[in-house]
């Protein structure tokens, strides 16, 4: 469900530092002239009247393919270099004509006959789901999954295909979350390496549900809003909803996205993006799993730099998402509410905030961490809300840090028991504790009646 609230904020610059990475593609006047042969072959097989949908879907392809790439595969494999080639220098007409036959072929199964057209060229017909090589993987991966259609009856539903296609994969295919292939692997190469990481293995997954005609897609958080890390999954649609999964191995509707093991500590998606074909990146989709607002803050400085909103990832901010200037004001859409933002403008490299950190609460009131003049004293039991080893200890080392426009530090403690007590702290202002001694868990809070409140 999407909630909508508009808020207009008013700031003043202050400074961070992040590192962003830029990626940018192009086609040359080549691969113009390609695409444009290509386009005239395709044109010439879908010319019945009968192939018009055939035809349409061609040009959903070729409405994509100036902005598919992938690193060369020979160049990665043998010395690690990272060699960008656009897709039209390696396929040809009869590479898009197979994928779009096997599509069709997919797209008259029982349970994909409702589907519509503008769903089956997002989710059925594109022949990568990232910026992996391109392989002629329809034929193979069809029959390698015949059983299924022998199997399968008119009542047999997405996630009934998604289950059984779930147990055979775990057959062969070994998730270890410190290894991935350098790149996006396709199908055929997650069958010759049988190794990913939890990203590898949500790509991997969407070839033989969409070559069955189930609508499954990849969707990913590029940073949890409250904790460390990031993550991806995989989702189908059925019967208008979206079913999220994480293949292979958890089945459709036993995934739950906030947690991770054993779940002690409720994980908040602050963005949720998918893989997208058109575009060769990633749409938002963040307003089609959890509530969200939108909100447009104030810059009252001439220069301008990429507007962008941050969460923190136990140590520094990191970006989620850009917003787009309009008449001087920074607009996001579609944020995640009960998370703690950064509004930050992002210029040559360098980040500094945009107004104070944020946070958008269930209720659609907008809480702003802005340090007062006004003091209290705060007494610390936790590091971070995670287990026990996060708790405060005798003997061992701590630095509590507020947020000013950059991180500032309110001094050093040696622990004499399991509480620490700050004085003179600035009420309404965002804190983190640190260890100096051990540990990486570390998370933002704020001191509210006589208790930490974490984000």
């Amino acid at each position: 469900m999407k909630i909508t609230k508009s808020i207009r904020l008013y700031s003043r610059p202050l400074s961070v530092v992040i590192v962003f990475l830029t990626l940018c593609a192009g086609v040359s006047g080549r691969d113009t002239d390609v695409i444009a042969g290509i386009e005239i072959q395709l044109r010439e097989k879908y010319s019945a009247p009968e192939d018009s949908l055939k035809l349409r879907a061609a040009d959903y392809l070729l409405s994509g393919l100036s902005n598919q790439w992938h690193y060369d595969p020979k160049q990665l494999e043998q010395s690690g270099a990272r060699v960008k080639v656009m897709d039209v220098d390696v396929i040809d007409a009869d590479y898009l004509a197979e994928n779009i036959e096997y599509a069709f072929k997919a797209w008259d199964l029982p349970w994909a006959r409702k589907i519509s057209f503008e769903d089956f060229c997002r989710y059925l017909l594109p022949y990568k789901m990232g910026n992996e090589a391109p392989e002629r993987w329809r034929d193979e991966v069809w029959n390698e999954y015949s059983w299924v259609l022998e199997r399968a009856d008119e009542n047999t539903s997405p996630s009934e295909i998604c289950r059984w296609v779930d147990a055979s994969v775990r057959q062969w295919y070994t998730i270890h979350l410190g290894y991935n292939y350098p790149s996006d692997a396709g199908y055929m190469k997650a069958k010759e390496v049988k190794e990913g990481s939890c990203q590898g293995a949500s790509l991997m997954i969407l070839y033989p549900l969409r070559a069955l005609g189930v609508c499954a897609v990849y969707d990913y958080v590029p940073q949890w809003g409250n904790r460390s890390d990031r993550h991806s999954w995989d989702a189908l649609y059925e019967d208008g909803r979206l079913i999220s999964f994480n293949a292979p191995e958890t089945d459709p509707g036993k995934h739950k996205l906030e947690f991770i093991g054993m779940g002690r500590m409720l994980r908040k998606r602050p963005k949720v993006f998918r893989k997208d074909y058109m575009s060769a990146s990633s749409i938002d989709v963040t307003a089609e799993y959890i509530p969200t607002a939108d909100i447009s803050i104030r810059r009252w400085v001439k220069h301008l730099g990429k507007a962008e909103m941050m969460v923190f990832d136990n140590a520094n901010w990191r970006s989620v998402c850009e917003g787009s200037w309009k008449g001087g004001y920074a607009e996001f859409k579609d944020l995640a509410r009960g998370v703690a933002f950064l509004p930050a403008i992002t210029d040559k490299g360098m980040s500094r905030a945009l107004w104070w950190p944020l946070v958008i609460e269930r209720n659609g009131r907008l809480k702003v961490f802005r340090p007062r003049l006004r003091r209290h004293t705060v007494r610390l039991t936790a590091k971070y809300p995670e287990d026990k080893s996060n708790a405060i200890f005798p003997g061992e080392h701590y630095e509590l840090f507020v947020w000013k426009g950059h991180w500032v530090s309110l001094g050093m403690q040696e622990a004499k028991d399991t509480v620490l007590t700050y004085h003179r702290v600035p009420v309404g202002a965002l804190l983190w504790l640190r260890n100096l001694d051990k540990g990486v868990q570390e998370r933002i809070f704020t001191f509210e009646k006589g208790r930490q409140i974490w984000y």
